[in-house]
C-alpha cells in the first residue's frame, strides 16, 4: 500500500507544481488554455484512487460512535463475502479502538443483488447482538455494504426466513438505505417537516483519527449545505468528536453548484500554518466527505479569499474538484 501511495501521489504534485509555474510564468491565451487543459487532466486524477484499492468498513468506536475505516483488499473475487468477513471472522484487520458489532458465529448463507437490493440471508447466530445496540448493528450492515458498487440497499432474512423485525423494533422488511442516517442526532424539536443531513467529524485520537459520520435531523426549511458547512466550521457540540476547521471561519461568497462541483469561498482563518500556505488534509477530507453526500455534488472545489493557488498538507491541489474516493487511507497498516 505504500508503494501505491508514492506512485499516486507523485504524478499529481508534479502536475500541480507545473499549473502553479504556467500560472505564474505568464498570463497570454495558449498558457491559460494549457493551465485548464493540466487542470481538466488533474480533476480526473483527483476522483479515483481509492475505492478500487479498500473496503470501506463502518464499525464501533471506542467512543461509542461508528466510524468510517478502510481495509486493503485482498485476492478475493467477491466483494459481499470479503465485506462481510471484515465485520465477523477477519474483524481483526479493523484499526485499534474500533470493533464489530457482528458475531463471528454468524454465516452468510447466502446473498442476492438485485436492482440495487442487496438480500444478505444470515444464520441465527447473527441474532445474538444486545438488543440496546441494534441500531448501530444494522446501521454497520447497511452503510459497509452500500459502499460495494451497485448496492443500494440492504435487506435481511434469517435462514432463508423474510424477516420484518430483528431482536429490536427497527423494521427491516423493505430493506433499508443510508437514508436510515448513521450516529443519529436531532436539530430539532418539532419531527414534521424534516431532512436528514449527514456530516463528517473526526475521533479525537492523537494519531490515528478516524471518520465519525453523525446524521442530523434538522427543519426541511433550513438550506441543507450551508448547514452542513457552518456545522464543519463551529464543530462538535458536546465534544465528543471534533472537527478540524478554525471555528473563525467565514463563506466569503455563497457556494456554487455547477456540473456536479460545489465551488467555496472561505476567509484566510482556513489556512493551517501561521504563513497562510496550507489547508489541513483532514479538514479538506471532512468537507469533500460531508458535501458529496448531497444529490447533484460531485466534487468539491475551494478558494481562499479568491484564491486557487491552495494546497492542502500532502500537497494536493484543494482548489482541483476532488471527489470523495480521492482520499488515501491512513489506517490500513494499523491493525490490532
Amino acid at each position: 500500500m505504500k508503494t501505491n501511495w508514492l506512485k499516486k501521489l507523485t504524478l499529481p504534485v508534479l502536475a500541480m507544481a507545473f499549473v502553479y509555474y504556467l500560472t505564474k510564468s505568464g498570463e497570454d491565451p495558449a498558457t491559460k488554455n494549457l493551465v485548464q487543459n493540466i487542470t481538466n487532466q488533474q480533476s480526473t486524477l483527483q476522483t479515483s484512487e481509492i475505492s478500487e484499492d479498500c473496503y470501506e468498513v463502518y464499525a464501533l468506536h471506542d467512543s461509542g460512535y461508528m466510524v468510517k475505516t478502510y481495509v486493503e483488499k485482498g485476492e478475493e473475487t467477491d466483494q459481499v463475502q470479503a465485506v462481510f468477513d471484515l465485520l465477523t471472522i477477519k474483524s481483526n484487520q479493523l484499526p485499534l479502538k474500533t470493533t464489530s458489532l457482528i458475531s463471528p458465529m454468524t454465516v452468510l448463507n447466502d446473498y442476492t443483488l438485485n436492482d440495487g437490493t442487496l438480500t444478505l440471508d444470515l444464520s441465527k447466530e447473527f441474532l445474538n447482538y444486545d438488543a440496546s445496540q441494534e441500531q448501530q448493528v444494522v446501521e454497520s450492515l447497511v452503510w459497509s455494504f452500500t459502499s460495494l458498487e451497485g448496492v443500494d440497499r440492504v435487506k435481511f432474512e434469517i435462514d432463508g426466513q423474510p424477516v420484518s423485525n430483528l431482536n429490536g423494533t427497527l423494521a427491516v422488511e423493505r430493506g433499508l438505505t443510508r437514508q436510515m442516517g448513521i450516529n443519529l442526532e436531532m436539530d430539532t424539536n418539532n419531527l414534521d417537516n424534516t431532512q436528514l443531513v449527514t456530516l463528517y467529524f473526526m475521533t479525537d485520537d492523537t494519531q490515528n483519527g478516524l471518520l465519525v459520520p453523525v446524521t442530523r435531523l434538522i427543519p426541511s426549511s433550513v438550506d441543507p449545505v450551508n448547514y452542513a458547512i457552518d456545522s464543519l466550521i463551529q464543530g462538535s457540540v458536546g465534544g465528543e468528536y471534533i472537527s478540524v476547521f478554525d471555528n473563525q471561519t467565514t463563506l466569503m461568497t455563497e457556494p456554487v453548484i455547477e456540473n456536479g462541483v460545489i465551488t467555496l469561498n472561505f476567509s484566510s482563518d482556513l489556512y493551517y500554518d501561521n504563513n497562510q500556505t496550507v489547508v489541513s488534509s483532514l479538514m479538506h477530507e471532512q468537507l469533500v466527505m460531508t458535501l458529496t453526500e448531497f444529490d447533484g455534488i460531485e466534487a468539491v472545489s475551494v478558494l481562499i479569499d479568491g484564491n486557487s493557488k491552495i494546497v492542502d498538507d500532502t500537497l494536493r491541489s484543494v482548489a482541483i474538484p476532488t471527489s470523495r474516493n480521492i482520499f488515501e487511507p491512513v489506517n490500513d497498516a494499523i491493525s490490532k
